[in-house]
């Protein structure tokens, strides 16, 4: 498949009240969400003196089928139903279901993803330097956070894990990873539509089912479609910007070639022409003078913006094939898996935020990856349980890109070839009914071929750079587990985790393109108890976790607009995590998510004491708190359903400088959805609302005080609409 083509009020928490919300509101680790208990229409006439309690939420984070609440990871899971009545339509909707999360759209570009968790993140979308936290649609890793900005459709569940992932999956994540788990063929005759109307000309419309093609062969497949006018308003050239507009499909196929061994085919596909990300100057009058800057935002709006650039551009293909194979072998299952991926992105952004020409970037991604796993699961039910794999992934960019600062600049062409290799395992050995220990090592080899072909502005050649490296590492975990009683688990362990070495390919000069990165390490402490109280009607998890990181990567604009990117230093991240839900009563659920962060920077030379001492760690907020209600009422033979949440984040530095400028001050968002649901669930039909407090933050920014630029990416304004969804069958 072939889809090339080239041509978007502040809460602080006082302890007293941090200590109410855990006493009264002991609720919600949305990582363990479950439907609420049933009403008596679906559960019968002995419902009522049945006691209300929260469902089992099982998960295969660990490569098998096990209880949430008996898995030794900080993870957080929502079922398809949570995403549809909780609005969490796209992956930056996750923020306000996981604990010491950040996640937003990169920086002039709505189709790539930003996520920091634990304070550990890639805020720059060039392909010379991989993310942090790994993303996966079932069992295939998405390389780039290109085109990572993905949207909740056709999915069983999304599970987040936190902290480092590598003995159990195929590429290194030193912060964490995201799985979204898709439907699965079943031969189930099934075909739902939903649409979804709102302001700002917001429609969606998405289309579900499966069927089966003669005996053997089970089929699923979804269509979507998703259109917004802009939500901000370009002064300039009187118009809106900052929409979107994309299409989308995916089908899967599934049947036995034999008696032993199943087949899964699953593809997808998107086309995305949203604008580009235009972004709001922030030095309004008074701000302007409090900084000793020159005023960019002179009426204070920070939804208006003015540019010279009214062609930008933000196109978006991809595509993606997976093939998995399943083998019981009796006392294993061996699976391998497939998979291949290719994504096009051409992109023109103003970054200035004025209408000078002052930083506007051109680039024009092409990029193609195929990885191929074999992974060992035990099957036994004997004390002892293990997973291996063998992993092999390449991928291939390049890129022509130009930086056009105060005029147009000279074309570059960045290119990287990456072959990684790795081999992990890990181990279970209940030793009594209550003790388990876990062991797994890890192996990682990684090649990187990165050339910098760069001219100047009057075509003639500038200077060229090819640097091929290789960096290996083993990587291990250790961790025991015990089963106190059917409801109380604890876990601790230490695990250790590595993000290979990379380049710098925004370097403006000879010597800035020729840096090299060392890779990244991580060693992570984590303890944590997961608890299920009142007989099954409440859940409260907890864990504390300590990251030690060794030469952090990190990149950062100077003065003068050139990309400086640098092992800066080593940092230690520790903090607390706390995730609770409650089935207060038949028809009423609640839930609550806790956050901390103590981040500081260490080991830091004397020569650099000025720019690291004492400064905090960028998108690492100290505080982030959840918390959700949802409530359903019998309404005739139907049911009304009522659904809010609210995410609190701390405030934050976007910047290595930690520039007060541009900083992202504490904020809190409620976002609200009240349907009705027909018997049997056949169709519905609801209010939504996201944002309602219309507040406004920096969710990306720039402050580079040489080209005059101070300028943020604004969140999106209050939205609301109705959404109706019909089951044919």
């Amino acid at each position: 498949m072939n889809c090339s083509f080239r041509t978007r009020p502040a809460v602080r928490l006082s302890p007293l009240y941090l200590g109410a919300l855990l006493c009264l509101a002991l609720p919600a680790a949305h990582a363990q969400t479950a439907d609420p208990a049933p009403t008596r229409q679906e559960a019968g006439p002995d419902a009522q003196t049945e006691p209300a309690k929260l469902g089992v939420v099982v998960v295969t984070a660990q490569r098998r089928n096990e209880a949430l609440q008996s898995t030794p990871v900080a993870i957080t899971a929502l079922s398809a139903t949570d995403l549809e009545r909780k609005q969490v339509r796209r992956l930056d909707d996750m923020k306000f279901e996981v604990p010491n999360v950040v996640i937003e759209a990169a920086t002039g570009t709505s189709s790539g993803a930003k996520i920091f968790m634990r304070g550990i993140g890639t805020d720059d979308t060039v392909f010379t330097t991989d993310p942090s936290v790994a993303i996966y649609v079932d069992d295939m890793y998405l390389a780039r956070a290109t085109g990572a900005m993905l949207d909740m459709f056709e999915l069983e569940r999304v599970e987040v894990l936190r902290g480092p992932q590598g003995t159990l999956y195929g590429r290194n994540a030193t912060g964490g990873a995201v799985r979204y788990v898709t439907k699965k063929p079943t031969g189930e005759s099934r075909l739902e539509a939903e649409t979804r109307v709102g302001n700002l000309g917001r429609f969606d419309l998405q289309l579900g089912g499966g069927t089966r093609l003669g005996d053997s062969v089970a089929v699923s497949y979804g269509l979507m479609s998703k259109t917004r006018g802009g939500s901000m308003r370009d002064i300039t050239n009187n118009r809106d910007v900052n929409d979107e507009d994309m299409k989308g499909g995916r089908v899967g196929l599934a049947f036995d070639l034999s008696r032993d061994t199943s087949v899964r085919l699953s593809a997808d596909i998107l086309r995305q022409r949203s604008g580009p990300s235009y972004a709001s100057g922030i030095l309004d009058p008074v701000k302007a003078a409090k900084y000793g800057r020159p005023v960019n935002n002179a009426d204070g709006n920070l939804l208006t913006l003015e540019t010279d650039l009214p062609d930008g551009s933000n196109d978006l293909d991809q595509a993606g094939f997976a093939l998995t194979t399943s083998t019981d072998m009796g006392a294993f299952e061996w699976r391998n898996i497939l998979t291949y991926r290719q994504m096009d992105n051409l992109l023109y952004i103003d970054a200035d935020g004025t209408a000078q020409k002052r930083y506007h970037l051109y680039q024009d991604q092409s990029q193609s990856q195929a990885s191929y796993e074999m992974q060992f699961v035990s099957l036994d039910k004997g004390p002892l349980s293990w997973t291996g794999g063998l992993f092999a992934f390449r991928e291939k960019n390049d890129q022509p890109t130009r930086q056009d600062i105060f005029g147009t600049g000279g074309l570059a062409t960045i290119a990287q070839k990456t072959l990684a290799v790795a081999a992990y395992g890990q181990a279970d050995w209940r030793f009594d009914k209550v003790w388990k220990v876990t062991g797994g090592l890890r192996y990682s080899h990684e090649s990187k071929d990165f050339s910098f072909d760069a001219l100047k502005a009057d075509g003639s050649r500038s200077f060229d750079v090819r640097i091929k490296r290789d960096w290996g590492r083993a990587d291990w975990k250790l961790g025991i587990d015990a089963q106190f009683s059917r409801d109380l688990f604890g876990y601790a362990s230490v695990t250790t985790g590595f993000k290979s070495g990379g380049f710098n390919g925004r370097g403006a000069t000879k010597a800035a393109a020729s840096v090299v990165l060392r890779p990244e390490t991580v060693r992570t402490y984590e303890t944590g108890l997961k608890s299920t109280l009142a007989d099954g009607a409440v859940i409260l998890n907890g864990n504390v976790f300590r990251n030690e990181y060794n030469d952090l990567q990190l990149n950062a604009y100077d003065a003068n607009g050139q990309s400086n990117l640098t092992n800066a230093t080593s940092a230690v991240i520790q903090g607390i995590e706390i995730e609770a839900s409650a089935q207060l009563s038949r028809h009423w659920q609640a839930g609550m998510n806790i956050g901390t962060l103590d981040a500081k920077y260490k080991k830091f030379s004397d020569a650099n004491a000025v720019i690291f001492d004492g400064v905090p760690l960028k998108m690492a907020p100290k505080l982030q708190y959840g918390l959700s209600t949802s409530y359903r009422a019998p309404l005739g033979a139907g049911q009304l359903l009522f659904n809010a949440q609210l995410k609190h984040v701390g405030e934050h530095y976007l910047n290595l400088a930690a520039s007060e400028i541009i900083k992202t001050e504490a904020y809190t968002l409620v976002d609200a959805r009240i349907a009705y649901e027909a018997p049997g669930n056949r169709w519905s039909v609801g209010l939504w609302g996201k944002n309602l407090t219309n507040k406004l933050y920096y969710a990306g920014a720039f402050d580079i005080s040489g080209l005059g630029i101070a300028d943020a990416y604004i969140s999106m304004p209050r939205t609301f609409g109705i959404d109706a969804r019909y089951r044919f069958w």
